[in-house]
């Protein structure tokens, strides 16, 4: 199945006009500020979306990780012709070298575009989507940073395997479990009384999450910074998007918590963070969710989690997620390596959700 040409990752690469444009037509640059006005229109009218200039302030100027990294290509007249953008993850890594997590930075590179006018400028490395991204590693300059990554098929990602150098992680982790089997999962009352485990709806996030944040990062061994900073902005500031955030505690204490979004037929399980084989706060949070007005009707749940730790995926299986193609074939993938290890490391113990994309 191909994207629809409207899809974020749809990117054109039928042959160029020569008689057209060239590459040194354009100037190719950073973002200034003020430019996010003309490259939320440009984002609207390549994907034919209605984003609010709410949502780009959200993820790239309010980002509590750190700026953003921006490169585009101008015409002489001031029209902004390809775009290439990228914002900050802090990530954690666990390891028996080190007696606390080692914090890097990776960038999620998305937002790219060419507007449809100026697709024949160039060629393959030579078009404008290759400069700005050229621009966009020569200017990923932090002293800490692993690797930018993405999410792609079909054409985006023929364009970043051949043209960007990107490298393939593997393909996006789908799971998928009917609303049979979410109703089939059990966990009697006395059992959730006797062992303190109950689960909510949480509107507002303290520092309890990133004290639970601390106590479980070594049981992924590698992930993306899930503290309290990070939740409160990925869920309560987005401004064009409603998640129901479930948290989990035993007695007094937090204990683990997930995030569902429902979009037509479906709930997208979008993140998740747990103790290593709390099956139990687990299974709370998918009963309180099946008892939410949220899954009112919905068919199933799908969601993106990788074999990465084992016994997470345990936990999965054990619940009745079945393992699936993704729908739009996808594919996580990782370039601008600064990290000679990057590439083995993501591959074997790097945890990622469809959170840690911008599709959530």
């Amino acid at each position: 199945m191909s994207l629809p040409k409207k899809h974020p990752n749809y990117i054109d690469l039928t042959m160029p006009d020569k008689d057209k444009l060239k590459p040194e037509d354009f100037i190719i640059r950073s973002y200034q500020k003020g430019d996010e006005i003309r490259i939320n229109e440009m984002f609207n009218e390549v994907f034919q979306q209605n984003r609010q200039l709410s949502h780009w302030y959200w993820k790239y100027r309010d980002n509590p990780n750190g700026p953003a990294i921006i490169s585009l290509a101008e015409t002489n007249d001031g029209d902004i012709a390809a775009h290439f953008g990228s914002y900050p993850l802090k990530t954690c890594v666990s390891g028996a070298q080190t007696d606390r997590p080692v914090e890097s930075t990776i960038y999620h590179a998305g937002d790219k575009m060419t507007r449809r006018q100026f697709r024949s400028a160039g060629f393959g490395k030579s078009s404008l989507l290759a400069k700005t991204f050229q621009h966009l590693s020569e200017t990923t300059s932090a002293a800490d940073t692993s690797f930018t990554f993405g999410f792609m098929a079909h054409h985006s990602l023929r364009f970043g395997l051949l043209l960007l150098n990107y490298k393939l992680v593997e393909p996006v982790p789908y799971r998928k479990i009917e609303s049979a089997g979410l109703f089939a999962i059990r966990m009697p009352f006395h059992k959730r009384l006797f062992r303190g485990v109950q689960a909510d709806q949480a509107y507002e996030v303290d520092e309890s999450w990133t004290e639970l944040f601390k106590r479980v990062c070594s049981d992924y061994a590698y992930l993306v910074k899930r503290d309290a900073p990070y939740v409160r902005w990925r869920y309560l500031q987005r401004p064009d998007r409603q998640y129901v955030i479930v948290r989990v505690k035993r007695g007094s204490r937090l204990s683990g918590w997930s995030v569902f979004f429902r979009e037509a037929n479906k709930i997208i399980w979008g993140d998740a963070l747990y103790s290593k084989g709390d099956l139990d706060s687990v299974r709370a949070s998918l009963i309180f969710l099946r008892n939410h007005p949220l899954a009112a009707g919905a068919e199933y749940i799908e969601c993106w989690f990788p074999p990465r730790p084992a016994w997470w995926d345990v936990i999965l299986r054990s619940l009745g997620f079945k393992t699936e193609t993704e729908p739009n074939r996808l594919c996580f993938c990782i370039g601008i390596i600064k990290d000679a290890t990057a590439l083995d490391r993501a591959k074997n113990l790097l945890y990622y959700t469809m959170a840690d994309s911008d599709l959530f």
